[in-house]
């Protein structure tokens, strides 16, 4: 399902792991967290498990970026890159020490930030992209940020105690909703990485003329 091709090997490689990283830092993080080895144990699964939330973040979106920038010119476009970078790694610093529920939602704010301002990109047609991955590119942080504020505030349970413990709670619902995110993550993505084999783009930042042919088949002229 990936194009493998040479140009687009690293952001396939992105994708792959930002997808798989974070169901395995989160497996061996729910596995292991009940064993009796202290506090230090429990919070080295618990950085683990942020970790592979981390890559997906960083990585993962790494194919939205660049398609999101890829008609715009060599400086501005390096620049996003870049600057996204930074802010990933200043998200990793703020991940792996946080100490609390809300600190380690919070410790993503600014890439999610910069992802939202390149979605406005997109939609204001300065930005590249795919057209038809908008609405995917738009869900795969909606519904995360949704799961990761039920996450933050208990709820349900907050107001029924005792009565969701084995399901239906807000950890439940949070990696549910992760699921769908990544899901919308990786349409989104299969529909850039085939854009940016097929655009052309006219000047420094505006796509002239693109030939699209849809994952089910179907050729999209725009």
């Amino acid at each position: 399902m990936m194009p493998w091709e040479k140009e687009y090997r690293f952001l396939s490689w992105c994708h792959l792991v930002g997808s798989v990283a974070p169901w395995c830092g989160s497996f061996v993080y729910h596995l292991f967290m009940n064993l009796e080895l202290g506090e230090g144990m429990y919070y080295r699964l618990l950085q683990l498990d942020m970790l592979g939330i981390w890559i997906s973040q960083s990585f993962g979106a790494l194919p939205m970026v660049t398609a999101t920038v890829y008609c715009l010119g060599w400086p501005i476009k390096w620049f996003i890159i870049i600057s996204y970078s930074l802010l990933c790694i200043w998200g990793l610093f703020k991940a792996m020490t946080a100490s609390s529920p809300w600190q380690r939602r919070i410790c993503f704010l600014l890439p999610f930030t910069m992802r939202i301002l390149l979605t406005v990109l997109r939609i204001s047609k300065v930005g590249g992209g795919n057209p038809t991955s908008l609405t995917h590119v738009f869900l795969q942080d909606a519904v995360s940020a949704v799961g990761g504020v039920i996450g933050a505030m208990h709820i349900p349970e907050k107001w029924f105690p005792g009565s969701v413990d084995i399901y239906l709670n807000s950890h439940n619902i949070m990696h549910v909703l992760v699921v769908m995110a990544v899901y919308s993550m990786h349409q989104a993505t299969i529909r850039d990485i085939e854009w940016m084999q097929r655009a052309e783009c006219s000047g420094a930042n505006l796509t002239s003329s693109l030939n699209i042919e849809g994952i089910n088949g179907t050729h999209l002229e725009l």
